[in-house]
């Protein structure tokens, strides 16, 4: 991963990463300096116009962090181990607007595409997750420790975790407001089910392939288990 992040329209460099992340601050306050200056305007007019340039800033910071959201969700989407990695970590480093549980939790999700499963425990360690945390946040972080275990050999401290620390989730989730989540969790289960040898993984894994609010890259999951557990089941 380079040290330099990707900035404007995805260009490397100091410049196009001050664009992407400071230009449109700097060139709103200069104005709002100078128009204010060249206004001859009282000291109460000069406070309403700061008031009004806190206003332009906190969008922008909104805007900031929708951004942020969107693309470690979507190199996550696809796949893109590399860039999921890269765009967490420097925003764990500058300390940016999303919460650095999910933050940290992306890198493990970065390191569960590359295999590298003692990482993904590490950093779900990191995350310190509770029982307060979002639910979203802690089936990540639970479907994460599951397939680290399974893919490590340690299905029977997966299970552990499936009962211990998703099962309580799932009796709260509902199937249309919490739908995605309710589906990682079905991939969850069912990759527990597949490396125990049940054949009721299989049917679980079949539900989320079936469903039709299920992502392209979750299905393909699901179907990769089902097949290897075809391969490995003798004829």
């Amino acid at each position: 991963m380079t040290n330099t992040r990707r900035g404007f329209l995805g260009r490397r460099g100091w410049v196009w990463t001050f664009i992407a992340s400071y230009f449109v601050p700097v060139i709103m306050s200069g104005a709002y300096v100078v128009l204010a200056a060249t206004a001859d305007t009282t000291p109460a007019n000069w406070g309403w116009m700061g008031i009004g340039l806190l206003f332009v800033l906190c969008l922008w910071y909104m805007f900031r962090e929708l951004t942020q959201t969107a693309a470690l969700s979507r190199a996550l989407a696809v796949g893109d181990s590399d860039g999921l990695l890269e765009i967490a970590t420097h925003a764990l480093a500058q300390k940016l607007v999303v919460g650095r549980a999910q933050l940290v939790l992306y890198q493990a999700a970065a390191y569960e595409l590359r295999s590298q499963w003692p990482d993904v425990l590490a950093k779900v360690d990191e995350a310190k997750l509770d029982s307060h945390s979002k639910k979203r946040l802690r089936v990540l972080a639970a479907g994460l420790k599951i397939t680290a275990l399974v893919e490590g050999g340690d299905v029977a401290r997966a299970r552990g975790v499936l009962d211990a620390e998703l099962s309580p989730i799932e009796t709260g989730l509902n199937d249309r407001l919490d739908a995605q989540l309710v589906i990682s969790s079905k991939l969850a289960r069912g990759r527990v089910l597949m490396a125990e040898g049940s054949a009721e993984g299989r049917r679980v894994l079949q539900q989320v392939i079936d469903d039709v609010r299920t992502g392209a890259a979750t299905r393909d999951r699901a179907k990769q288990l089902q097949n290897r557990q075809a391969a490995a089941t003798p004829a």
